[in-house]
């Protein structure tokens, strides 16, 4: 029983975590911040809806 409800907690939080990055993050802004962690790509600033490098 209690493996049943700790599987069942786990699930659910993994599916929730799936759907926060889904609809607010978005997997390709995801992509793109990992790129820019790793130092693959430069992250280019808005200022003033300019872009600068």
């Amino acid at each position: 029983m209690k493996l049943k409800v700790l599987s069942g907690a786990a699930l659910w939080l993994a599916l929730i975590s799936l759907a926060h990055v889904w609809w607010n993050v978005g997997f390709g802004n995801l992509a793109h911040r990992f790129e820019v962690l790793m130092g693959k790509e430069r992250d280019e600033l808005v200022v003033g809806f300019l872009p600068v490098t």
